[in-house]
C-alpha cells in the first residue's frame, strides 16, 4: 500500500466522530439471519447477499461488492460487507494472544491500525481493532473488527467498507452488534438419546411469526411453491436426527377467507382420523390428526390472521410418540404470531 495515502488515511481517520449514525444508508427492509448449524442470529438488509460456511457467514451489499472485496479491483462498484465467524480456542490467552495477532497482521499488512479498544458482544467483554488502509488511489477500505471468548470459541464480527461508505453504512454494523445471538453450549445428559428434542431452547422469527424450538433442532428455509409466502423446516440436526420427526410451517394468502373456509377446502387433502380445536397465540385453530403411513403420525393445525393462513405440520415416529410429541406442543405453545 502507498505509505503517503495510508498516512493520509489515518489523520482523517482519527478526526472522524465516533459512533455516528448516518440516515443516507439505502435499507429497505431488515431480516433475520438464523442458520440450522452455525447457530447465530442477527438483524441485517433483507437484500444483501448471504453466504454461509459451517462457522462463517458473510453479508455483501451485492454481488460485485463481494468480489471487490476477494480482488480489491477499483473498476469495480463499491460495497459494504459483514463478517461473522467462529474460530476454536482453548483460553482465554489464547484469545488475548489472536487478538494481538490480528492487530499485528493489519499492521504488517500496511493498514493503519489503531490501539487495542474494550467492547462487548452480547454483553460479553470483547475487543475492537479499527483499521484503514488503501489498495490504490481508488480503492479505499475502512474496518472494525470486534471478537470475544465464549464456550471456548472465539466469535468474531468484521465490518468492512469501500471509500465514503464506511460512515453511512454503519448503521447495519450497529444493527448487527445489537441484535446479535451467539450459539449456546448445547447440554444433552449422559445415556440421553441426543436424536431426542431436549428442553434447551432456540428463537426463531420471521416476518410471520416467533417461536421456541429445541436447542439440537435446526430450522431451514424451503422451497416456496405457489403462493407460499414463507416455508420454514425444525428438525434435528444430530447425525443420529430422525428425518421422520419435524415441524413444517408454511404462510399463504387467505384471499378474504375466514378460518372455517380455510379449513374445509384444505380438509379434503387430509384423511382425518380425528379434529379438534386449539388456541396458538391469540389466535383460534383447527387441527387434524392423520396417519399418513405405517408407523408415523400427523397433526397439522390451521391459522387464519391479517388474510394469511398458516398451516402447522408437526409429523413424528410413532414409536418415539412421548419422546417427540410433548415437546412439539410446547413448540406450538411458543408460537406469536406477527
Amino acid at each position: 500500500m502507498n505509505k503517503n495515502i495510508i498516512l493520509f488515511l489515518f489523520i482523517a481517520f482519527a478526526l472522524l466522530p465516533g459512533c455516528k449514525k448516518n440516515s443516507n444508508a439505502d435499507i429497505k427492509e431488515w431480516a433475520q439471519f438464523q442458520d440450522q448449524f452455525f447457530k447465530v442470529s442477527f438483524n441485517y438488509p433483507k437484500d444483501w447477499m448471504v453466504v454461509t460456511e459451517s462457522k462463517k457467514v458473510i453479508i455483501s451489499s451485492s454481488a460485485e461488492a463481494a468480489e471487490k472485496f476477494f480482488d480489491h479491483d477499483s473498476h469495480k462498484a463499491d460495497g459494504i460487507q459483514i463478517i461473522i465467524a467462529a474460530v476454536r480456542s482453548d483460553s482465554m490467552q489464547d484469545y488475548t494472544k489472536y487478538i494481538q495477532d490480528f492487530k499485528n497482521s493489519k499492521t504488517a499488512e500496511g493498514f493503519a491500525v489503531k490501539e487495542i479498544e474494550d467492547a462487548t458482544i452480547e454483553g460479553l467483554g470483547a475487543k475492537k481493532v479499527t483499521y484503514i488502509g488503501a489498495y490504490d488511489e481508488n480503492t479505499k477500505i475502512s474496518a472494525i473488527y470486534v471478537a470475544t471468548l465464549k464456550d471456548s470459541t472465539i466469535y468474531y464480527v468484521q465490518y468492512s467498507a469501500f471509500n465514503n461508505l464506511f460512515e453511512p453504512y454503519k448503521v447495519v454494523f450497529d444493527s448487527v452488534m445489537s441484535s446479535l445471538s451467539l450459539p449456546r453450549k448445547i447440554i444433552i445428559e449422559k445415556g440421553v438419546n441426543p436424536a431426542i428434542p431436549i428442553a434447551q431452547t432456540e428463537r426463531y422469527s420471521d416476518n410471520f411469526l416467533q417461536l421456541e424450538y429445541p436447542a439440537n433442532f435446526g430450522s431451514t428455509d424451503m422451497p416456496k411453491k405457489g403462493n407460499v409466502m414463507s416455508a420454514v423446516r425444525f428438525m434435528g440436526v444430530n447425525k443420529d436426527s430422525r428425518n421422520d420427526c419435524t415441524i413444517d410451517i408454511d404462510v399463504r394468502p387467505a384471499q378474504k377467507l375466514s378460518l372455517e373456509k380455510v379449513v374445509e377446502q384444505n380438509s379434503k387433502k387430509i384423511n382425518a382420523t380425528s379434529k379438534g380445536n386449539a388456541k396458538i397465540g391469540d389466535e383460534r385453530s383447527v387441527y387434524f390428526n392423520e396417519t399418513p403411513q405405517r408407523g408415523i403420525e400427523r397433526r397439522t393445525y390451521f391459522v387464519v390472521r391479517n388474510d394469511k393462513f398458516f398451516r402447522i405440520i408437526l409429523t413424528y415416529y410413532v414409536p418415539m410418540k412421548k419422546d417427540f410429541l410433548p415437546a412439539f406442543e410446547k413448540v406450538i405453545a411458543s408460537i406469536r404470531f406477527k
